[in-house]
């Protein structure tokens, strides 16, 4: 197995986790290469790690590395290049939201919204109210480098979270959780497309949205934005333009 080579990564090091059960594919066995120690992934380390494809979850920056299995393709949007296409720009036009963009931090009536979203989305009720809290202040909120949350109101409702990290050359999309009981406003669509128009104005050319993994259905959504790029052997390629 080859690791990470570059000289902004001397004061990290890689290892490699043992099996676990595969969370985007059911049956299979994952395992990741994980950077550590986690103090020691500044922010211009964390740029380039995320350039070649690692991620964020909590403190923990890692990458998928199964021995019989790439279905994890990390893919980003050029956002000069991005052209919304019909249903995108429909998506635009009908919603209009208060954004209150802050540093991270614990709300409950975030954690609420966090709730509801794990219950129906993904139909998670195996654990207990503090173990989740726990678990979504882990997750979402604990960052060792410039994290912020972008909350989305409707006449003072809350509707929508989205947690990113903030790159030298773009946003990194961490995680995002919306009302679920609103389907007809395309939330999850008009998030991206927000980001997408917010890295245009802070003049940030990429907006990373994690893996994309072709047999996974709820991972389809992120080729609907176009063009977009994939990493491929280390190399980002551009694709449907």
């Amino acid at each position: 197995m080859s690791y990470p080579e570059n000289n902004e990564f001397k004061k990290i090091q890689f290892y490699l986790t043992a099996n676990y059960n595969c969370g985007y594919i059911s049956g299979k066995k994952a395992q990741s290469i994980v950077a550590s120690p986690y103090q020691n992934i500044k922010q211009k380390e964390f740029d380039n790690l995320i350039n070649i494809g690692f991620r964020r979850s909590g403190n923990h920056v890692y990458k998928p590395h199964c021995h019989e299995c790439e279905a994890c393709v990390p893919i980003r949007l050029n956002v000069k290049d991005f052209k919304p296409n019909k249903s995108q720009i429909r998506c635009l036009k009908k919603n209009n939201f208060e954004v209150i963009i802050s540093d991270l931090n614990f709300n409950p009536e975030d954690f609420q919204l966090y709730q509801q979203y794990q219950s129906i989305r993904h139909q998670d009720q195996s654990t207990s109210e503090e173990d989740q809290k726990n678990e979504y202040i882990n997750f979402l909120l604990t960052s060792n480098i410039k994290s912020q949350m972008i909350k989305f109101f409707i006449q003072d409702k809350l509707v929508m979270v989205s947690i990113v990290d903030i790159l030298v050359d773009g946003i990194s999309a961490v995680y995002t959780f919306y009302d679920q009981n609103m389907p007809k406003l395309g939330l999850g669509t008009y998030s991206i497309l927000w980001l997408t128009d917010w890295c245009k104005k802070n003049k940030l050319p990429y907006l990373y949205l994690g893996y994309w993994i072709s047999d996974n259905a709820k991972m389809s959504y992120k080729t609907r934005f176009k063009p977009y790029e994939l990493l491929n052997k280390k190399e980002w390629k551009k694709f449907n333009e």
